[in-house]
């Protein structure tokens, strides 16, 4: 993390150590939210893959929040992780000040197992949950809570900021990979959104 005033040279120190990163340690990968736009040249330059988000549905990319891999875990449950995330996610959707209820962190948790066990059994890109699948499993459980969390999810599934409701269509396999999020950014920031939801997607 690079703290400083503007124009102290923060982003020429974190452009200084991606290059550093990237031609010392072959076998390491570089990740960047980039919410100004500022790193598209270096990355392009160093053969990198630029994901531009922008809150258009005619941009035609797409990144799922719920995309699984179940090697990605090491020793641990790949769900848990994925259960842990989307409950983060909602978090900072739904619960406000005071967080998420127990009640409705219980709902989220079992509507998260119940929309992975279909892809679980059979394990096809096709069959990959979207959070519109979420959003269905939140109506079908009887609790209030679970309504009001799928009220809050609705603006991602069927609303303005709905690129979050399709399967993946970026290869992010590159080992240099930028996440330009400065148009989404903006589009969260004028609807009053918390910017770093961007960051957590």
């Amino acid at each position: 993390m690079f703290l400083g005033t503007p124009g102290s040279g923060k982003s020429f120190a974190a452009k200084r150590e991606i290059v550093n990163v990237f031609l010392t340690w072959p076998e390491d990968d570089i990740v960047i939210a980039d919410p100004e736009g500022e790193y598209y040249p270096l990355v392009n330059r160093l053969g990198g893959q630029v994901v531009k988000l922008t809150p258009s549905a005619s941009s035609g990319t797409y990144i799922n929040p719920m995309d699984i891999n179940p090697d990605y875990a090491d020793d641990e449950d790949p769900l848990s992780l994925k259960s842990d995330f989307i409950l983060s996610l909602c978090e900072l959707i739904v619960g406000g000040r005071g967080g998420l209820a127990p009640v409705e962190k219980t709902v989220i948790d079992r509507a998260v197992r119940n929309v992975y066990r279909p892809y679980l059994a059979d394990p096809a890109p096709e069959r990959m949950p979207i959070l519109q699948d979420l959003y269905e499993e939140l109506l079908q459980q009887p609790e209030p809570e679970a309504r009001r969390v799928a009220s809050a999810l609705e603006l991602y599934c069927t609303g303005s900021l709905n690129l979050f409701n399709h399967r993946t269509n970026v290869e992010v396999s590159n080992r240099l990979l930028c996440y330009d999020i400065k148009a989404l950014g903006k589009m969260l920031k004028k609807i009053g959104l918390p910017y770093h939801i961007t960051l957590i997607l």
